[in-house]
């Protein structure tokens, strides 16, 4: 699965990072260059749509939009944007906007494909050309099934092939495509330094004032600098942890944990064509295998089947290899040396050693809770808006497809002139990413998701086994799970997926079937989430614009023209009309 992982050679590097030489000052705004008019006093830029949320013109400071964080979410969105017509004036914030993207992205070639298409056609190409590091021709996975493809006693070897392209996303390639090489040829401007603040209720932020609400705009201010930005729409890409999105029911979330390491390896199960049990030429997505290895290198059996562990596993060319131990989804999450032993183990039972380290990762990765709380004037994407799929862990298609439609909505609201809304927009916008339709389709992986976290290695390799008997396009569906992306549409309805649960359940070994049966009528006694993504009977979740369907700014326009029709026909003076008028049009 797409991982979120933060190495500790890159944690050391954050802390480590020198100075800046003072050619180069670490809060400069570098990017795009824009027309502007000299006065004596200063600058002026003027707004590319027209006057319409804080005037006529503005500082250098002073944007369309504002994007907080600089990772894919971020450097994503910022280039949709840039290459919309509109060319609205955006801002990425970041103190770190420069430095290497360390997560290893991984995904299906057929999804990829499907948003590089998608990309192209918004100005954005190049996913597949030059956001491709390594392609597999197809994908093993190992359940411990026998060679009838049933969960076995002792576990058996059969190697489930899954007939399924796999790709390792280019880190260096993606933010190249995204971020650009240069700031001459990027067409968005970027400030390195961070925005100050922290959520502490919808729209409350502390320290006071380091996120301030006028009526047409948004001030962040930055942490070193003490500079302050203004926007129009303000965006959060930081992160599933963010400090500036509340999302609600994180108690309940799982955790999925990874260790990895791209590294060489030698040993009596090193051949040509093989690593142990894994093929060079596929990717291994799954290995729950773990009866060979549970007693050895300090582990304890009960453990290992209690709070089960997969081998994730990347051929990336003859002598290096990226394996990953990875736990699905847990709470409370399994510890990342006890995912390295783990590893060293495992290898250890198939013969191969690690002989040398290239680089580690340790994924960490909240999966689930609810989807962020209405009402919030910054609009947060990616992680930050719970777009992680609560099951699996996968999140860049999922993301990449979902601003699209973000970056769609937010053209739109700075379009609209004087009737220019921050709080609507930012309902408008959020609710493009969660439609009433994405919110039941998430909860049904929601369901999904809590059911995998009390399965032990015996519950998930029978879940597998049976998952992947699924016709291709049901399982590949409900791993994606997201508009514009293939097989959606066996998961885009309730029905669908009424159909897709029917049959699951007939494919699992009779003891998963039954724990499940158990799991959906307990889902279903404590809320209505479950039934309300399975049928039509118990509605559809709210819009996140509800709040805002009967607010309006303009009041009762009928009384007020009256009224300065009125004022207008008086015999008063001009001046006092004036001042009359223009304290009716203020209220």
């Amino acid at each position: 699965p797409q991982k979120r992982p933060i190495t500790s050679r890159a944690a050391l590097l954050l802390c480590l990072l020198p100075s800046l030489p003072s050619a180069v000052h670490p809060f400069s705004v570098t990017g795009r260059r824009v027309a502007t008019t000299t006065s004596p006093q200063r600058l002026v830029r003027k707004w590319r749509l027209g006057a319409s949320a804080i005037g006529a013109a503005a500082d250098d400071d002073t944007y369309d939009v504002a994007i907080i964080g600089s990772g894919p979410a971020s450097c994503s969105l910022a280039a949709l944007l840039a290459a919309s017509p509109s060319s609205p004036r955006v801002v990425v914030l970041s103190k770190f906007a420069d430095k290497r993207w360390i997560p290893n992205y991984g995904t299906w070639t057929e999804e990829w494909a499907a948003l590089d298409e998608l990309y192209a056609a918004n100005g954005v190409p190049g996913l597949m050309e030059n956001g491709v590091d390594t392609k597999w021709a197809d994908t093993d996975c190992f359940f411990g099934e026998n060679g009838d493809g049933k969960i076995a006693q002792p576990e058996g070897n059969f190697r489930r092939t899954l007939g399924r392209e796999y790709i390792r996303v280019s880190r260096e390639g993606l933010k190249d495509i995204f971020f650009g090489s240069s700031d001459e040829d990027r067409g968005y401007d970027v400030i390195r330094d961070d925005a100050l603040g922290a959520a502490i209720n919808t729209n409350i932020y502390e320290p006071a004032g380091s996120v301030s609400f006028a009526s047409r705009h948004t001030e962040l201010s930055l942490k070193e600098s003490g500079r302050k930005v203004r926007a129009k729409i303000v965006v959060d890409g930081t992160g599933a942890e963010t400090s500036f999105t509340i999302r609600d029911g994180r108690e309940s979330e799982g955790y999925q944990i990874a260790y990895g390491a791209e590294c060489r390896v030698e040993g009596e199960g090193v051949t040509a064509k093989k690593v142990g049990d894994y093929d060079r030429k596929k990717m291994t997505l799954f290995d729950y295998r773990s009866e060979a290895w549970r007693n050895t290198n300090g582990l304890k059996e009960e453990s290992v089947v209690g709070c089960p562990t997969f081998n994730y596993v990347m051929p990336l060319s003859d002598d290096v290899i990226f394996f990953e131990e990875t736990s699905l989804v847990a709470n409370p999450a399994v510890s990342f040396q006890e995912c390295k032993d783990r590893l060293m183990a495992r290898l250890a039972s198939q013969g191969v050693t690690i002989t040398e380290i290239l680089e580690e990762e340790f994924c960490y990765i909240p999966m689930g809770g609810d989807v962020p709380r209405k009402g919030q004037r910054i609009v947060p994407i990616g992680a930050a808006a719970g777009v992680v799929h609560p099951s699996t862990g996968y999140q860049v298609a999922r993301m990449l497809s979902s601003n699209v439609d973000v970056c769609d909505q937010i053209v739109k609201e700075l379009e609209s002139g004087a009737e220019f809304d921050p709080d609507a927009a930012a309902a408008r916008i959020i609710g493009r990413t969660w439609t009433p339709a994405a919110v039941r389709q998430r909860n049904f992986a929601v369901f999904g998701g809590d059911f995998l976290m009390k399965q032990d290695v015996n519950g998930l390799k029978g879940f597998f086994s049976g998952f992947f008997k699924l016709e291709l396009g049901m399982w590949a569906g409900f791993l994606a799970g997201w508009k514009n992306l293939p097989n959606n549409q066996f998961h885009d309805g309730w029905w669908p997926r009424l159909v897709f649960g029917a049959i699951f359940v007939t494919k699992l070994p009779p003891s998963v079937a039954i724990d499940m049966a158990a799991s959906i009528a307990a889902y279903t006694f404590n809320g209505l989430d479950l039934i309300q993504s399975v049928t039509p009977i118990a509605g559809k979740p709210d819009t996140f614009d509800e709040s805002f369907k009967f607010r309006s700014n303009k009041g009762d326009v009928a009384a007020k023209n009256e009224a300065q029709e009125m004022m207008c026909a008086c015999d008063r003076c001009e001046e006092a009309t004036d001042t009359n008028t223009a304290e009716v049009a203020a209220t």
